[in-house]
């Protein structure tokens, strides 16, 4: 196993954040890419079909079409749903049990490993309000049973991340605050929740850019935002985390999956039907 170092893994905890370079093999995300552009390009057929688009802009990379398309259209939302939330597919299953990443969270929390089921796809597009994310604690939009549960949480982009296109920005230390009450409408755009300037704490505010292939972990009170995208392209990235099976996740009528164990390896999820079964099976059970 690699994963973190005891320096990493140090610094991890007392800072409430870490930037790791370089932590996994960035050829792991192709995949992702080529399913969103399966999705976004049968989304584009039945465009042209129904007169909403005019040209399918083929030939614009992974990084700028989606934009380009999204300019094209007068509601652009059905188009954007294509790339953003929980997409329980093959590549992603890939993803979020890459041996590399379990590596990084079994060197924090150990090998009982829960794949934790607030995830999130996210194209982050150019000028636009919608993907300004205010200061925040990831706990803030899980419930408050899980403030002592300890997460593992991934900021993984799937293009250079950089403060021109909106990368993170997080207040060192501001793990140590409890969990905040969050509100509800915040961002230039209203979409989100979270914190006013008055109720942050003290602590050194921290860009964190980040290159294909690494991640930003935080922890779940670590407060943090994404700044203003004013590049010319898409910064598209994955929100991840992790736990300990045993600890409550702040999301009881969701399930995640075992993602890796050393105690019983029989409940380990092993294929991406075997967790879209366990999804499927708990919404029965919801409706019943």
């Amino acid at each position: 196993m690699a994963g973190l170092s005891t320096e990493q893994i140090n610094s991890y905890r007392e800072n409430g954040f870490l930037i790791f370079e370089d932590a996994f093999d960035a050829t792991a995300l192709e995949p992702l890419k080529a399913e969103l552009t399966q999705r976004i390009d049968h989304w584009v057929q039945q465009g042209i079909a129904d007169g909403l688009l005019n040209d399918p802009l083929v030939d614009l990379p992974f990084h700028q079409r989606l934009s380009a398309l999204a300019g094209q259209l007068e509601n652009p939302e059905p188009l954007l749903r294509q790339a953003h939330g929980k997409l329980r597919s093959a590549a992603m299953f890939d993803i979020l049990t890459n041996p590399e990443l379990l590596d990084v969270v079994e060197s924090v929390i150990g090998a009982e490993i829960l794949a934790h089921p607030q995830f999130n796809l996210r194209a982050k597009l150019p000028h636009q309000d919608a993907g300004i994310v205010p200061w925040h604690q990831d706990l803030g939009y899980l419930e408050a049973d899980a403030e002592e549960t300890f997460m593992v949480n991934f900021w993984i982009p799937l293009v250079d991340a950089t403060q021109e296109n909106g990368c993170m920005e997080v207040i060192a230390d501001s793990h140590r605050a409890p969990l905040i009450a969050h509100t509800a409408g915040m961002g230039p755009a209203g979409n989100f929740k979270g914190l006013d300037d008055d109720q942050l704490p003290p602590g050194e505010r921290t860009m964190c850019p980040v290159r294909l292939g690494g991640i930003v972990l935080l922890q779940h009170k670590t407060i943090h935002r994404s700044v203003p995208n004013v590049s010319d392209h898409i910064r598209w990235s994955l929100d991840l985390r992790y736990c300990d099976p045993r600890l409550p996740t702040g999301r009881d009528d969701v399930p995640g999956f075992i993602a890796r164990s050393a105690e019983n390896a029989e409940p380990v999820c092993r294929s991406v039907e075997q967790w879209q079964s366990i999804v499927a099976a708990n919404s029965a059970l919801a409706g019943a």
